[in-house]
């Protein structure tokens, strides 16, 4: 296993935030909904989560698209995500609240596509916002974080040894605005893993300028091992720490944060599908 492993997660995972004491009311069958990365070179015009999905790309991702210097992460054609996929999900509940850490940034990354180029098997990550009567809220912010392939965060440095970089640096972050059936979509690729804790990805929903809900989402461990099975997951390994071990994970099917997944081939390969609804008081 490769000797950035050595970072010690304690230092840089805060311990759980108290859980909502309100009555949980919302659903959060929660899955990501992954699809296939392509590359343009640097002289191209870039091509944008949304343009690339058969939507109409907006100044936010287009400034996405050029955040990546050239190397961006498209999805396939085809529609974008509506009501209908996210109806199966589970039970209306309130997402449960997470610890924020580590490294949540205060600037907001407004952008679909937040790869910047980082290597890894393409996810297209769809959220649905929901509020107590189950309703979608339009023009709720989503913002999300995670690690690379190699467990490394951008922005921060953790001391971990190997692949660690620093401030300055942007990958793998990326806030959008809720439609109107509360939807946003993003285009990433499935996490690495760190030790101490299962894979996952963080998540902050924003409303009126206020965050009302933070939290994190997990993963199927069975999808995981036939991802971290191929480059560049293999030289890793699996996680040492499993969603049941997670002292923060808690118990993810039962909470509504466990990604509901689904393979999927696209024109660059294997790629993930996989959608969460997040339920949340306003």
């Amino acid at each position: 296993m490769a000797s950035h492993r050595s970072r010690t997660p304690q230092s840089i995972d805060a311990q759980p935030a108290a859980l909502d004491r309100r009555t949980l009311l919302l659903s959060a069958g929660a899955a990501v909904l992954l699809a296939a990365c392509g590359g343009n070179d640097a002289a191209s015009t870039p091509t944008t989560a949304a343009s690339a999905a058969g939507g109409t790309a907006s100044a936010a991702d287009e400034t996405g698209a050029r955040a990546g210097a050239g190397s961006t992460t498209t999805a396939p054609a085809g529609t974008g995500l509506t009501a209908a996929d996210f109806d199966g999900l589970g039970t209306c509940r309130l997402l449960p609240e997470k610890t924020a850490g580590p490294f949540p940034l205060e600037e907001q990354l407004v952008r679909r596509d937040v790869t910047e180029g980082a290597a890894g098997r393409p996810m297209r990550l769809g959220l649905r916002v929901l509020d107590a009567d189950c309703a979608p809220v339009p023009g709720a912010a989503v913002e999300i974080w995670h690690c690379d392939a190699t467990g490394d965060y951008s922005a921060f440095r953790d001391n971990g040894g190997g692949k660690d970089e620093g401030p300055g640096t942007t990958f793998l972050r990326g806030t959008q605005i809720a439609d109107a059936a509360g939807i946003v979509e993003f285009a990433s690729i499935v996490p690495g893993w760190y030790p101490g804790r299962a894979v996952h990805v963080h998540l902050r929903v924003h409303v009126d300028d206020e965050i009302v809900r933070t939290s994190q989402l997990f993963f199927d461990p069975d999808h995981l091992a036939a991802v971290y099975a191929a480059e560049p997951y293999a030289e890793f390994g699996m996680p040492d720490t499993s969603n049941a071990a997670d002292s923060i994970a808690g118990d993810p099917a039962a909470e509504g944060t466990l990604l509901h997944i689904t393979d999927v081939t696209a024109a660059t390969g294997p790629a993930t599908l996989a959608l969460a609804n997040l339920g949340i008081t306003v």
